[in-house]
C-alpha cells in the first residue's frame, strides 16, 4: 500500500460536482438552445448549501461562452441582503457590452447607482429608475443576440435586485433573454419567495438539485481521488448524505491528513487506524473539523488573519485587512496571495471572497463573539478614519451592536442622506437604535429628522409620520428652530399616504406658526395642492397665488411648480381652459429646463394638468403624447398618482375609440401605486367596453361600488354608465335612464361635473328609445348648458347630438357626427350616426337611413363593439329599417388579421429590430406600454419570440392591409 497524495485538481472541482447531474443538464442545455432560437425563459437551481448549484451555474457559464451568448453574471451575499442593487452592481461596471449599448445608457446607470441627482425623490423612485435603465441595458443586449442573466445565492439578493430581475423576466417571451437563479431551498421569507412564485407561475424551468444517491457519490469521490473507492471509504461516504461539496471536502480532508491509502488493487481505502476505518461506516468527526484538517497546513499566523477576516464578513480587502488589523502590509499581501493560491479565497466584486460560505463559517466559528463585535467595530472605526464606503461602514456598526460614540454618531450625522441611497435599511437601522440608546442626547432631534427622510425615502410613510408626530410633540413651541423642519416632513409623510385631509392640516399650522419664507412658499404649495384635491377652488386658488408669488420672489422651483400644477387643475375644472394649458405648458417646460430629467417636484405629476386639459380641448395626439410623459414620469419617480395617470390615459383611449389600448392601460391600475384609489375606477370604465362588446355577461350591481373620496367623485358617473348600458343589455332601459338621470342630479364636485357630458349622448338615446319626450328635452338642456360653459368641439357636438334628437333634426345630426368625428371621437360619432339613422326611419327616408346605419355599424364594428352593432339593429329594425345579409363584422382572435391599428405599429418596429425603450419613444409609448403589447401579439399569432415576428414579416405572411 502507499499513502494517496494525488488526484485531480482544484480546476476540474466544478465539472466532478456535476457527477450525477445528467437529468438536470438535459433541462439547462434545453433551455439555453431555446433562447439561442429566440424566445427566453427562467431557470430556478434549487438545493442545499454544497449540492452543486455553483458547479452547475459554471457549466452554464461555459456553454453560454460556446454558443456566443452575452451574460451578466452576479453573485448576493448575506451581508449586503438590505443594499439596494448589491447584487447587480456589477453590470453597470462592465466594459464588455460597450458596442452594444449606447455610453450614456451606461454613464446613466452608473451615476444612478452612485446616488447622483436623479429622476427620483424617494426610494421607489429610485429604485425604478435604475431597473428600468438595467432593463433597458439587457434589451439593447438582446437586439444584437442571446443574453444570459445569472444571480448566484439569489436567496441572499436585495429586494431591489429581485425586483430587477422580475422585471426582466417579463421581457423573457419577446426577447432572447435566459434568467438563471440559484438559490437555497425553503423557508424563505419576503420579495424573494413573491418573485420565485410569480417566475414559477411564468414558466420557469424548475431545477431541483437533491443530494447523490450512494452511487453517484462514490463517483465523485473517485473523481476527486483519480482512482476507484474501496468498501470502508464507501460506507464513511455516506456520512456526507450525498452533500457533494461535503464529499469533495471530506475525502480532500482525510487525503491532506494522510489517512487515505492505495490498495494493491488500486483502489483508495482508510488508512489503517483512521478514524471511521471499522465496522462503524460513520466518522466520529464533523465536517468543521475535515475542512479545518484540509487546511492545517496553512501556516498559524495565516490560519488567524483568515478567521479574523471570515469574522469580518463574506468580502474584505487586503488593504482593509492591513488596516483593520495593524499588520504590515507585506504580510497581509503575502498571505491573502497563498489562501488565493490553494483556492481558499477568490476574487470577487466586494473583493477578495471565500470560495465558499462554509469555509468562511468554520474560519469565522474561530473567533468568540465579543471578540467579533471589537473587530467589527474597529473596522467601522478604520474605515470611518480612512473615508471607507458608508455601507460598508454601517455593516460593521451594526454587526458590532454597540452603542454608537460621539465620533460614531459625528459620522452618522454626516453620511445618512448618502447611506439612505445605497443602503436605506442599514440607515433606518443605526439611526433607530442610536435614538433609542439615547432619546435626550444633544443631537437627537437631528437623528430624529434624518430618520424620517429615510423612512420617507423607503417608502415607510406611516412609519415616519409616527416618527415626526413623536418628534414634534418634544417641540411644542413654534419658535424651537426643528420644530419646522419636522411639520415639513410630517406634511410630506401624509400626502405620501394620501391623507391629504392631514396634510393640509399639518401645512396650516406651519404657516401659522410663521415659517420662514422658503418654508412658508412650500407649505402654500402643498395647501394648493390638497385644497383642490379636497373641492375646496377658491382656497386653492389663494393658496397658489401667495406659493407663486413668494417662489418667483426666493426663485424657488418646486413651490412655483406646485402653485402652478394646482392653479392649472383649478382652471381646468372651472372650464377656463386656456389659461388652464398655458399654465400646464409652463410647468413642462420649467420641469425640463430644471431637471433635465434627473429630479422630480414633490408629489405632483409636471404633466398631468396639459395632458387632462387636452383631452377636454379634443386634441388626442397631443394629449396622447403629454399624458404618456405622466405615465412614464410616474414610472420612474415611483409617484402617488400612477394610477390617475393609466385611467387618464384609459379614458383617452375610450373616447378615441381605440379599446384595445384603452383595457391595456386599465389592466394596468391594479399594479401600480394607487394612494389615492383611482383603480378602483378602472373596473367600471373595463365593464363598460366589456358590455359594449358582448363580453361582460355579470349583473349591473356587480360592478364595484365607489366611496366618496377623490377617485370615487371622479368615477360616479362612469360606473352609473357602465351600470346603465348592463341594464339596458338586460332589457331595463328605463331603469338605465333613471339610474343615469339620478347620478347626474346628485353630482356636486366641480371633478364630476368638468367630463359630466360624456354621458349626454348614452342618456338622450335612452330617452329616444324609452319615449320620455319631457327628459330627452331636459337632457338637450343640460348640453347646451355645458356647451355654452365650456366652448370645446365634442361639447358643442354633444348638444348638437342631444338637440338633434329631441327636435328630430337630421342636420343637426349629421353636423353632429362630422364635428365628433373632427374632435378624433369615433364612439360618439357612431352614436350620431345610429340617432340619425333613427330619426331618419321614423320619417319614412329609408336609403339615408340605411346608409346612416352601415356608418355606424362600421365604427362600432371597428371596436370590436358586438353589443352595441346588436342594440342599434334591433333599435333601427323597430322602426322598419331592413338590412341585407352582412359578413362577419367582428375582428378575428388570431392571426395577422386580430392585431389593432397599434399592435400593427408595434410589430413593423419589432421586425425593424428595434428594442422596447426605442419603440416607446418612435410611438411615445410608455415602455411598459410597449411591453404589453407585444406580448399580446406574439399570444394572436401563435408565437414564442419577436426573431418569428420578423420572420413572419419577411416571408410576406403579414397582409398588406388589414380591414
Amino acid at each position: 500500500m502507499s499513502d494517496v497524495s494525488h488526484g485531480g485538481g482544484e480546476d476540474d472541482a466544478h465539472d466532478r460536482r456535476l457527477v450525477g447531474r445528467e437529468r438536470e443538464l438535459i433541462v439547462v442545455a434545453e433551455r439555453l438552445a431555446q433562447t439561442v432560437a429566440g424566445h427566453g425563459g427562467v431557470v430556478i437551481i434549487d438545493g442545499a448549501p454544497g449540492v452543486g448549484k455553483t458547479s452547475l451555474l459554471e457549466r452554464i457559464l461555459d456553454s453560454a461562452d460556446r454558443v456566443r451568448m452575452r451574460v451578466l453574471a452576479c453573485a448576493a451575499s448575506e451581508l449586503e441582503m438590505h443594499t439596494p442593487f448589491a447584487a447587480t452592481r456589477t453590470w453597470s461596471t462592465a466594459d464588455w457590452f460597450t458596442d452594444a449599448v449606447p455610453a450614456e445608457l451606461i454613464d446613466r446607470s452608473r451615476a444612478l447607482l452612485r446616488g447622483d441627482p436623479t429622476a427620483a425623490g424617494d426610494a421607489v423612485g429610485w429604485a425604478n429608475s435604475v431597473i428600468d435603465t438595467f432593463a433597458e441595458i439587457v434589451e439593447r443586449l438582446c437586439a444584437t443576440g442571446p443574453v444570459a442573466v445569472v444571480v448566484d445565492d439569489a436567496h441572499w439578493a436585495d429586494p431591489a435586485t429581485l425586483r430587477t430581475i422580475e422585471r426582466l423576466a417579463e421581457l423573457i417571451d419577446e426577447l432572447p433573454l435566459l434568467i438563471v437563479l440559484a438559490l437555497r431551498p425553503l423557508p424563505r421569507e419576503g420579495v424573494v419567495t413573491e418573485v420565485i412564485e410569480r417566475v414559477t407561475a411564468a414558466g420557469a424551468a424548475q431545477v431541483r438539485l437533491e443530494p447523490l444517491d450512494d452511487p453517484a457519490g462514490v463517483e465523485l469521490a473517485a473523481a476527486v481521488l483519480g482512482a476507484p473507492v474501496g468498501p470502508g471509504l464507501v460506507r464513511a461516504l455516506t456520512w456526507a448524505g450525498g452533500n457533494p461539496l461535503f464529499i469533495t471536502e471530506l475525502v480532500a480532508g482525510l487525503r491532506q491528513a494522510g489517512q487515505l491509502t492505495i490498495t494493491d488493487d488500486g483502489t483508495v481505502e482508510l488508512a489503517a487506524g483512521a478514524p471511521g476505518a471499522g465496522a462503524d461506516p460513520h466518522l466520529p468527526v464533523s465536517l468543521t473539523e475535515a475542512i479545518l484538517r484540509r487546511l492545517d497546513y496553512l501556516p498559524t499566523n495565516a490560519q488567524r488573519v483568515l478567521s479574523l477576516a471570515a469574522a469580518l464578513g463574506a468580502g474584505v480587502e487586503a488593504g482593509e485587512l492591513t488596516s483593520v488589523l495593524g499588520a504590515e502590509a507585506a504580510e497581509i499581501e503575502e498571505i491573502v496571495a497563498l489562501a488565493t493560491d490553494v483556492g481558499v479565497l477568490i476574487s470577487g466584486r466586494t473583493g477578495l471572497i471565500f470560495r465558499h460560505d462554509l469555509i468562511r463559517r468554520v474560519f469565522a466559528d474561530q473567533v468568540p463573539g465579543t471578540t467579533r463585535a471589537s473587530l467589527q467595530w474597529h473596522a467601522a472605526q478604520t474605515l470611518i478614519g480612512t473615508g471607507g464606503p458608508i455601507e460598508r461602514i454601517a455593516g460593521y456598526l451594526i454587526s458590532a451592536g454597540v452603542q454608537l460614540d460621539s465620533p460614531s454618531i459625528d459620522w452618522l450625522l454626516t453620511s445618512a442622506n448618502r447611506l439612505m441611497i445605497c443602503a436605506p435599511e442599514s440607515a433606518v437601522r443605526l439611526l433607530s437604535t442610536t435614538i433609542t440608546s439615547d432619546p435626550q442626547a444633544p443631537a437627537a432631534n437631528r437623528l430624529r429628522m434624518l430618520l424620517v427622510r429615510a423612512l420617507l425615502w423607503s417608502g415607510r410613510a406611516a412609519e415616519a409620520e409616527r416618527v415626526a408626530r413623536e418628534a414634534l410633540e418634544g417641540l411644542p413651541d413654534p419658535r424651537q428652530p426643528q420644530r419646522g423642519d419636522f411639520l415639513w416632513l410630517l406634511s410630506q409623510a401624509c400626502l405620501a399616504q394620501g391623507k391629504v385631509a392631514a396634510a393640509h392640516d399639518v401645512s396650516t399650522t406651519a404657516v401659522q406658526e410663521g415659517a420662514p419664507p422658503v418654508r412658508e412658499a412650500r407649505h402654500q404649495g402643498v395647501l394648493a395642492v390638497v385644497s383642490h384635491l379636497l373641492d375646496r377652488l377658491d382656497d386653492a386658488e389663494r393658496a397658489a397665488d401667495r406659493a407663486r408669488t413668494l417662489g418667483f420672489e426666493l426663485a424657488d422651483p418646486v413651490s412655483i411648480g406646485m402653485a402652478q400644477f394646482s392653479l392649472g387643475l383649478v382652471r381646468y375644472y372651472q372650464g377656463r381652459l386656456e389659461e388652464c394649458i398655458e399654465l400646464g405648458d409652463n410647468l413642462i417646460r420649467q420641469y425640463e429646463a430644471l431637471s433635465q430629467g434627473r429630479s422630480t417636484f414633490a408629489h405632483f405629476n409636471p404633466y398631468l394638468v396639459s395632458g387632462q386639459c387636452l383631452m377636454e380641448l379634443d386634441r388626442p395626439e397631443r394629449a396622447e403624447e403629454v399624458l404618456t410623459a405622466t405615465v412614464d414620469y410616474e414610472e420612474r419617480s415611483g409617484g402617488a398618482m400612477q394610477t390617475a395617470n393609466l385611467l387618464a390615459v384609459g379614458k383617452l383611449h375610450f373616447t378615441s375609440g381605440r379599446w384595445d389600448d384603452a383595457l391595456a392601460a386599465l389592466a394596468r391600475c391594479h399594479d401600480t401605486a394607487d394612494v389615492f384609489g383611482y383603480a378602483r375606477v378602472a373596473p367600471s370604465l373595463i365593464a363598460l367596453i366589456g358590455v359594449y362588446r358582448g363580453t361582460f355577461t355579470d349583473t349591473p350591481d356587480s360592478i364595484p361600488p365607489l366611496i366618496d373620496d377623490i377617485a370615487g367623485r371622479t368615477g360616479l358617473h362612469v360606473r352609473a354608465w357602465a351600470r346603465a348600458v348592463a341594464l339596458e343589455r338586460d332589457r331595463r332601459p328605463g331603469e338605465a335612464l333613471d339610474l343615469l338621470l339620478a347620478t347626474c342630479a346628485q353630482v356636486e364636485s366641480p371633478w364630476t361635473e368638468i367630463t359630466l357630458y360624456h354621458v349626454y349622448p348614452e342618456m338622450a338615446r335612452l330617452a329616444a328609445v324609452t319615449e320620455r319626450s319631457a327628459d330627452l328635452q331636459a337632457i338637450a338642456r343640460a348640453a347646451q348648458q355645458s356647451d355654452e360653459r365650456i366652448a370645446t368641439s365634442s361639447r358643442h357636438a354633444t348638444a348638437l347630438l342631444c338637440t338633434g334628437l329631441a327636435q328630430q333634426d337630421p342636420a343637426l345630426l349629421t353636423e353632429s357626427a362630422e364635428l365628433f368625428t373632427a374632435a378624433g371621437r369615433p364612439f360618439y360619432t357612431a352614436h350620431a350616426q345610429e340617432n340619425l339613422a333613427a330619426v331618419y326611419a321614423q320619417a319614412g327616408r329609408m336609403d339615408a337611413a340605411r346608409a346612416a346605419s352601415d356608418a355606424a355599424v362600421e365604427v362600432y364594428a371597428g371596436m370590436d363593439a358586438q353589443w352595441a352593432v346588436a342594440r342599434a339593429e334591433a333599435r333601427l329594425r323597430g322602426l322598419g329599417l331592413r338590412h341585407g345579409r352582412r359578413g362577419p363584422r367582428n375582428r378575428p382572435k388570431s392571426g395577422w388579421a386580430a392585431l389593432t391599428p397599434t399592435e400593427r405599429r408595434v410589430a413593423d418596429f419589432v421586425t425593424e429590430g428595434l428594442s422596447n425603450s426605442q419603440i416607446a419613444a418612435q410611438m411615445l409609448l410608455s415602455r411598459r406600454t410597449v411591453q404589453t403589447h407585444v406580448s399580446s401579439i406574439l399570444a394572436k399569432l401563435d408565437f414564442t419570440s419577436r426573431v418569428q415576428i420578423a420572420v413572419s414579416h419577411a416571408n410576406g405572411t403579414r397582409p398588406q392591409e388589414v380591414r
